[in-house]
């Protein structure tokens, strides 16, 4: 070769190797390259499965850098609430985001990720952050809107959120758009005004937060300043949320699209010009169309016609709702999601699916491909923006701004100009503010005077905030005290009758009182009243001295009917944690000059009503504003404004006072002599003793339970033996009634879906209606958590107990109790009916899942679950006593006593045949281990023994169970228990009631019709057929166990566990516990040619069967429904899904649920895995003379058994027919019905992990050699009790 052609070949290798690293690696990092370089270039090396990661928000619960990473996931979300720890450090917030971070960049392409949080007002997830008043405060200072304006700004500009920005938390989930025409609405606190001017001037919000934009930047491009020191904000929520019918939250817009244009768009067009980088969808609907699928409005208008070029978001579950109920055809929700032009989906859980169903949707040309690069490009777009890809790791120089001064300054000042006087003083020639510092004594009252989470409201720490001092800042009650004049004695009393108002001489007085925390559809309201004893304590107060009522609300309350009482009355709004700024302009430091930015209505029955309604007639109307100037320097008064209005009140409450109190503000307020003194303290003594002696836990138990039984009345005690359902409860009843306990029935729940914070605030509703009787006894609610929390939606649902008695391990099993009490408690619930400790012998009978084995020993050692759930007895206990300890804990029930797994042919709640000796050697034992370990209590058994009822037989329940065992806890009934006495039941319930109450039964789960029980009880007592001796047992019972839970001391439930609900930790748990609970019945046609562990690396594998792919099969009965539901009805693993996770990427896994033979004969396969088995059931539905699995089950097993090596799976709460299978399969395995996490099967499948699971069950031949135990005369079983092959861990086994 010539040295010309060597140089021209040197020179083309040359210019190929720039190429090529230009190519492939410089180009999308290049800061200097143009931006739209960069995207294509990236975009260029995607694949797929990339773009589609980008396209997928999560939860940071579910979130870790392994799964980041394996997902391609392009942002994580904090929900509201959602921290990494309880009152977490900026340090800790910022570790975890890096975390999360370090996952996106180990990626192949490293791109990193965007963290979103909810920082409506200020950054109020974070503990110790600085809380600016709420939208519907800042709303109000636009009387100064050009001054206000760069204000406004500031809230961002050097603001704490810095400390976290460089750390990826990048998304400003900040509330701005919305336009709010009916405060019912529960999110109108986060609504500037119902006026859309006001909602506009208010956009400037978005240059604070994300920097100006620089001169001759692109029209209608997203822009975040580059520095470390911005963040991305985010408009909402697209489009007319705030005008649903009624105010109802998520709900329907109806209007033309002339207002819609008018009054709830404008503010999205400022927006898109000040460079807002994301849109996010309404979860309402407009004109009936839903918003997440209005392809017209979202593609059409937003992105065409508005020429918006950052990305469109979903909310949170949003395109779940697209479906009435939600997820009902998730594939058409993520296809009409997708194709109306969301570009980023927050999912925030259920990722798995979600990309499974985007990629299906992609691969089959339903969604085309140009539809996804459009959404990717969007999301590139703002993240090359952001600098993310030159900064994405977080700086530490800037956890100092978390709640620094300067801010809580700048939002002490957002407070005062947030309030609006809307009266000051009975005429205009007497205004009452400023008051005056300086007096001999004041009062400051009311629920809202003394509270930092009432202060914030919603969206503070937890998504519907929290009541209590719930992080750092200044109440009114603390801001008062720190502008009065040192001499001046301030008293405080949250809610003071009149007998105290009497008793004192106050100068003035200041009540704040309003509205609970909440946030979206919890806010809804139909009465817009503030909380109670709201009402009463204004009226008690202000009818006794002049006073000031400053309301904390959302939004305009009812407050007409007690203006009169009133002095001085100040909308304060939910102010956040500078009450400090309250202080300022009631005293006269500042003035008042805040304007209303909405309109104060007279009743409820005028709304909605707005500004230029032809029926405008308000009370306070849109803009008005008493306007009080401060005081000089010299402290002289100011140059006051005053408006009259008009209302007519009257006071109709009076609200009890402890009389220790009172006594002893009368000795002070009289100066009485030293010895009448005396005799007023000896009379406090011994009103203490006679008042407060069964709240006092330092009393003995025995002494707390005397005193109060002594108390109650004979309606008190019967209404505690009552356990009612929540579908016919309400705070009223349990009031009126003085119900004793609640409860949830299979699939009783608030709301679909429901989080773990609409659980407590239900049960906190319940309470609150038990605290507010007479004595304040508090309710226990309770739940059929029997695996795991299984009625709540993303529980972790671990195996049943079936699968559980394979293990043979009471350690583990005594964890999953503490894993269940934890998930139980995160929704405020204290007491779960499980366990059940039956000991089920026949496996015809539809609760044998229910039963840990055939084998009272296996069943005893599994009663370990009992200290998991309740905790461990402490050393030197009282032998049989009860014990709950502590928050983290709940009750636990032993059940069904006694004899309910004998049944006679396995029929559910006949009858039990069998010696006393067989009774005591199979049936009873577990019982007394678990009186031994502590249970609370004791449900009584649908069955007969020897042809009595349980719920009537004597002998058993108080002879034996109370009187023989000492049990001391409480004896329930099940529900409807006691109606079944009777054949039909219901037929005599008065004997029905005698009956059961008269064998022992403390407690009766009704739990409909609880007016008859408690009128017929009541008859009984009074006619003297039960005793009062009776009754008081049981009430004795029901409050010991009330009083060891330490429900007095602490009643109502907090959002500090909500976070447990589901959680990795748990899920890993159950992961664990599902291996364990596997049996390995064959394994290859002989020893020494195994089938598993099953390769990872094959070049096409089939997964088959109706149990494949379903989450509620997995699960089976007592999951969401009382008897379970097929489909996927909440968060897992399902085996297709487990499988697709562990086999090498190279593998090809097809699924198909129900192939024929033409299929196999048409493929071919390495080997099959088919996972078939029994549909979900409970009770009496699962009773079963065959004991055959569901169709086509066994015409899949031939199908592709005949035809290819396979593995068959029986998902099943008991034994079933197998036999005439057995020689078509290659290896079998018995799952049971192993919960959620299918990841476990794969794990043992795959030789991750080993069998070691020993039935705890014999596995018949036919059912007609049932029943058959271990050790009958006729055992000839096909697998016998105690039978499991074992297989070593693949990295052990080759290793060896």
């Amino acid at each position: 070769m010539g040295k010309t052609s060597l140089a021209k070949l040197h020179a083309v290798l040359v210019l190929w190797c720039l190429c090529l690293a230009d190519a492939k690696y410089l180009r999308y990092k290049d800061p200097k390259q143009p931006l739209h370089v960069r995207v294509r270039d990236l975009m260029g090396r995607m694949t797929l499965e990339d773009k589609i990661g980008q396209m997928t928000q999560i939860e940071r619960s579910v979130a870790s850098q392994d799964i980041i990473k394996k997902y391609h996931i392009g942002s994580v979300l904090i929900g509201g609430g959602s921290a990494p720890a309880p009152q977490a450090s900026a340090e800790m917030w910022m570790d975890m985001a890096d975390d999360f971070q370090k996952g996106a960049l180990s990626d192949r392409l490293g791109i990193p990720i965007i963290i979103g949080v909810d920082a409506i007002h200020g950054h109020n997830t974070v503990y110790n952050a600085t809380i600016f008043p709420h939208n519907i405060g800042l709303g109000v200072t636009r009387q100064v809107l050009d001054i206000y304006i760069e204000r406004i700004r500031s809230l961002s500009k050097g603001s704490e959120l810095q400390p976290l920005l460089n750390s990826g938390r990048l998304e400003f989930l900040t509330r701005l758009l919305l336009v709010c025409r009916d405060p019912r609405w529960g999110r109108c606190f986060e609504s500037y005004s119902e006026d859309h001017k006001i909602v506009q001037a208010m956009t400037e919000i978005i240059p604070g937060l994300q920097g100006d934009i620089p001169a001759n930047y692109l029209s209608n491009f997203p822009y975040v300043n580059g520095g470390r020191n911005k963040v991305a904000g985010c408009a909402k929520h697209f489009v007319g949320d705030g005008g649903t019918i009624d105010g109802i939250d998520e709900y329907n817009t109806v209007t033309d699209w002339d207002s819609l244009r008018k009054i709830h768009m404008p503010a999205y067009l400022d927006s898109i010009r000040k460079g807002v980088a994301t849109v996010m969808v309404s979860y309402s609907s407009w004109n009936g169309k839903k918003m997440h699928a209005n392809y017209n409005l979202i593609t059409g208008y937003l992105k065409n016609k508005l020429k918006f070029r950052g990305f469109v978001i979903s909310d949170s579950e949003g395109i779940d709702r697209i479906t009435n109920p939600p997820r009902a055809n998730y594939t058409y929700s993520v296809q009409a999601a997708i194709h109306a032009g969301i570009d980023m989906v927050m999912v925030p859980y259920t990722y798995v699916e979600f990309i499974e169903e985007l990629t299906s949707l992609v691969k089959k040309n339903i969604i085309p491909m140009s539809r996804i690069d459009d959404a990717v490009e969007r999301i590139l777009r703002v993240k090359f923006i952001m600098g993310l890809f030159e900064n994405p790791m977080g700086d530490r120089t800037m956890l100092s701004q978390v709640g620094r001064q300067e801010h809580r300054e700048l939002a002490r000042e957002a407070v005062r100009k947030s309030l609006v006087l809307l009266k000051n003083g009975k005429t205009s020639d007497e205004p009452l503010i400023p008051l005056p510092k300086k007096e001999r004594k004041i009062l400051v009252a009311g629920s809202h005077a003394d509270n930092i989470g009432n202060q914030c409201g919603g969206w503070t720490i937890e998504w519907h905030g929290q009541s209590g001092n719930i992080t750092v800042g200044t109440t009114i009650l603390t801001a008062v005290k720190n502008n009065v004049d040192p001499r001046t004695e301030v008293v405080y009393n949250e809610n003071p009758d009149k007998e105290f108002m009497k008793s004192n001489d106050f100068s003035y007085a200041i009540v704040a009182v309003g509205e609970l925390p909440y946030s979206e559809y919890v806010g809804d309201s139909k009465d817009l009243r503030i909380a109670d004893p709201g009402y009463s304590t204004i009226s008690n107060v202000c009818g006794s001295v002049k006073c000031v009522v400053v309301i904390i609300s959302g939004r305009p309350v009812v407050i007409e009917p007690y203006l009169d009482q009133i002095d001085a009355l100040v909308a304060a709004w939910l102010p956040g944690t500078e009450g400090q700024g309250v202080a300022d302009v009631l005293f006269g430091d500042y003035g008042f000059t805040g304007k209303l930015a909405r309109t104060w209505f007279r009743t409820v029955d005028q709304l909605p009503m707005n500004v230029g309604d032809p029926h405008y007639d308000p009370l306070f109307p849109f803009g008005y504003g008493q306007w009080v100037a401060a005081r000089d320097h010299r402290g002289r008064l100011p140059l006051i404004h005053s408006h009259k209005t008009s209302s007519e009140v009257s006071p109709q409450f009076v609200v009890k006072k402890d009389f220790v109190v009172i006594i002893w503000e009368m000795v002070t307020a009289a100066r009485l002599s030293a010895q009448i003194a005396v005799v007023l303290l000896l009379l406090c003594f011994c009103i203490e003793a006679e008042y407060i002696r069964y709240k006092d836990p330092k009393q003995p138990l025995d002494v707390r339970i005397n005193d109060l039984i002594s108390r109650m009345t004979l309606e008190e005690k019967i209404g505690q033996m009552t356990m009612i359902d929540r579908k016919v409860a309400s705070a009223d009843i349990v009031k009126k009634y003085f119900i004793g306990a609640l409860l949830s029935g299979g699939g009783s729940v608030p709301a679909p879906k429901a989080s773990a914070e609409t659980w407590i605030n239900m049960v906190n509703e319940f309470q609150s209606g038990a605290l507010s009787t007479r004595l304040g006894i508090p309710v226990f609610y309770g739940i059929d958590a029997v695996h795991g929390h299984n009625t709540v939606y993303n529980a972790t649902i671990f195996p049943h107990n079936v699968g559980l008695g394979v293990t043979r391990d009471p350690e583990l099993i005594k964890k999953i109790g503490a894993a269940t009490a934890l998930e139980v408690r995160a929704t405020g619930i204290h007491y779960t009916f499980a366990p059940c400790i039956a000991v089920c012998r026949d496996p015809r009978w539809g609760r044998c899942f229910e039963s840990y084995s055939e084998d009272h020993e296996i069943v005893q050692a599994m009663t370990e679950i009992i200290p998991g759930l309740q905790g461990d007895l402490p050393p030197d206990y009282p032998s049989d006593f009860p014990y709950v300890g502590g928050r983290t804990k709940v009750a636990a029930c032993a059940k069904h006593f006694v004899g309910d797994g004998g049944t006679t042919d396995g029929i559910n709640e006949s009858n039990t045949i069998i010696d006393w000796d067989g009774l005591l050697r199979i049936h009873m034992p577990a019982y007394l281990d678990s009186i031994r370990k502590g249970v609370a209590t004791i449900m009584i058994s649908f069955s007969s023994l020897n042809g009595t009822k349980m719920h009537a037989n004597y002998d058993l329940i108080t002879g034996y169970l109370k009187k023989t065992l000492k049990f001391r806890g409480i004896v329930i009934s099940d529900s409807q228990g006691i109606d079944k006495i009777t054949t039909p039941q219901h037929a005599n319930y008065t004997y029905s009631v005698e009956a059961s109450i008269n064998a022992g039964i403390d407690m009766i789960l009704v739990p409909e019709n609880f007016t008859e029980l408690i009128d017929t009880l009541t008859f009984l007592v009074k006619k003297n057929v039960i005793s009062v001796r009776r009754i008081d047992d049981a009430v004795e019972r029901i409050l010991r166990v009330k009083l060891i839970m330490g429900l007095f001391e602490n009643s109502m439930a907090d959002f500090t566990l909500v976070n447990q609900l589901g959680s990795q930790e748990h899920r890993e748990l159950a992961r664990e516990a599902v291996r364990r609970s596997l049996v390995l019945l064959k394994n290859g046609e002989n020893g020494d040619v195994p089938l598993i562990p099953l390769p990872k690396k094959a070049k096409k594998i089939l997964v088959a069967g109706s149990h494949a792919n379903d989450i509620g099969n997995q699960c089976g009965g007592w999951t969401i429904e009382w008897h379970g539901l097929s489909g996927n009805i909440t968060i897992g693993t399902t085996i297709l899904a487990a499988v697709k996770n562990t086999i090498d990427p190279q593998t090809e896994v097809v699924y198909h649920e129900n192939p024929d033979k033409q299929f196999m004969n048409s493929n071919s396969f390495s080997y099959a895995i088919v996972a078939v088995g029994e549909l979900p059931y409970s009770e009496t539905v699962g009773d079963s003379m065959n004991l055959t699995i569901a169709k086509p089950g066994y015409d899949t097993i031939t199908n592709v058994c005949q035809a290819i090596k396979c593995v068959v799976i029986i998902i099943s709460g008991r034994p079933v027919v197998i036999q005439p299978y057995l020689p078509l399969i290659d290896a079998l395995v018995a799952a049971w019905l192993p919960g959620t996490e299918g990841q476990g099967v794969a794990d043992v499948l795959f030789g991750d992990y080993g069998f070691t699971g020993k039935l705890a069950r014999t596995w018949f031949r036919t059912v007609d050699q049932l029943p058959m135990n271990v050790g009958d005369p006729h055992y000839d079983p096909l697998f016998p009790f105690g039978f499991g092959l074992t297989t070593t861990p693949r990295d052990m086994k080759e290793s060896q």
